[in-house]
């Protein structure tokens, strides 16, 4: 199995935890109010800090499933990038 978080798993996370953050759930990191306001942006610093506790569901042959804690995965290069696009937009 891919040891990594694919781009696709990434941006459904970072979509779904967004979703969830400006629905007032509580922010797992202590995050400069500046980037407050901007959910993608603590969704992706969450996501590096490795403080979510989540469980990707990869399917298999014959309808099974390969599940996996997202901190086993190596995150993608693409984060990185991410997160400084939105902080100079903040």
């Amino acid at each position: 199995m891919a040891k990594r978080l694919t781009k696709y798993e990434c941006s459904r996370i970072l979509g779904i935890r967004a979703a969830q953050i400006s629905m007032s759930a509580p922010v797992l990191l202590d995050v400069p109010l500046q980037y407050q306001s901007n959910f993608l942006l603590v969704a992706a610093l969450e996501l590096k800090a490795r403080v979510l506790d989540i469980i990707v569901r990869r399917p298999l042959p014959l309808n099974r499933y390969y599940e996996v804690n997202i901190n086993e995965l190596a995150l993608p290069d693409d984060l990185d990038t991410l997160i400084r696009m939105y902080q100079k937009n903040s």
